[in-house]
């Protein structure tokens, strides 16, 4: 599934390239992908809408107009938004969104898992993982100290507290890993368990593996590619995501595998503690 840094870089891309721009049309070739209305009302309401920009709050993007209502994209764990120049379909497209430059902003989704949301303003969403979305990795509101605080009232293993969004947003199976490799912690801790110590060191490797994941374009396996259509290569770069039965990078002894909150957890039992 694409996590913070994935949905960042598309963020990004589809917001240079369609704010300011007004949808001509749209064609909903799989009508269910809107979850919270029909194709028909979707498309009257956002025909002739000028999109003012792209934000990101988690995994969700979000979509404003300039009559203040606001198309709200999750992609779960197959799904795209792709910016094109010209107007053409592809396999796997669901919904496309006609620009009146000539361009097309298309969804796409393989296993049709994604969803599409309509919301006539921002006090009418009631989207229950958006709204409660816990605070954002890269802002100045997350603080080791405040993840200390946060930790310091649960049990649960740290690897499922930082999967949890409503503590903290838009990190993932992979990240989780890698952060907890880089702070050497065990994914089994118990989050309440961590000294301020070792809270700030995860907060601080939380950061980097989100901030070295954008510098080098997301993390790209098999259906990821950010706004532009292209792949990430930051799958290069990691230390025990994917790579149960190898050897750990710091002391070589085999990573180990293991399921924490129905998710593969890779991890070195004798570096993480």
């Amino acid at each position: 599934m694409p996590e913070l840094p994935e949905v960042e870089l598309i963020r990004r891309y589809i917001d240079s390239q369609v704010a300011g721009k007004r949808i001509g049309r749209i064609d909903s070739l799989l009508p269910r992908m809107w979850r919270n209305t029909t194709a028909e009302v979707a498309s009257q309401v956002l025909t002739d809408a000028v999109i003012t920009g792209v934000k990101r709050r988690g995994k969700y993007l979000v979509l404003s107009m300039e009559n203040g209502t606001l198309l709200i994209v999750h992609l779960k764990l197959t799904g795209r938004l792709i910016y094109r120049s010209t107007p053409r379909t592809e396999r796997f497209d669901r919904v496309l969104f006609y620009l009146d430059d000539g361009s097309v902003l298309a969804f796409g989704d393989i296993r049709t898992l994604g969803a599409l949301y309509l919301f006539a303003s921002s006090k009418d969403i009631d989207l229950p993982g958006l709204l409660q979305m816990g605070v954002e990795p890269l802002s100045t509101a997350f603080t080791g100290a405040k993840l200390y605080a946060m930790t310091s009232r649960h049990s649960t293993p740290i690897k499922v507290f930082l999967l949890n969004q409503k503590y903290v947003a838009g990190i993932g199976n992979i990240y989780a890993d890698e952060a907890l490799f880089l702070a050497r912690i065990h994914p089994r801790r118990r989050a309440d368990s961590l000294t301020e110590k070792e809270c700030a060191s995860l907060h601080r490797a939380i950061r980097k593996v989100l901030r070295d994941s954008l510098e080098r374009g997301g993390t790209s396996f098999r259906d990821y590619r950010n706004g532009e259509g292209k792949a990430g290569h930051n799958q290069e770069y990691l230390a025990v995501y994917g790579r149960a039965g190898k050897p750990c990078v710091r002391c070589k002894r085999i990573l180990e595998d293991t399921v924490l909150g129905g998710r593969h957890t890779v991890y070195c039992s004798h570096c993480q503690k």
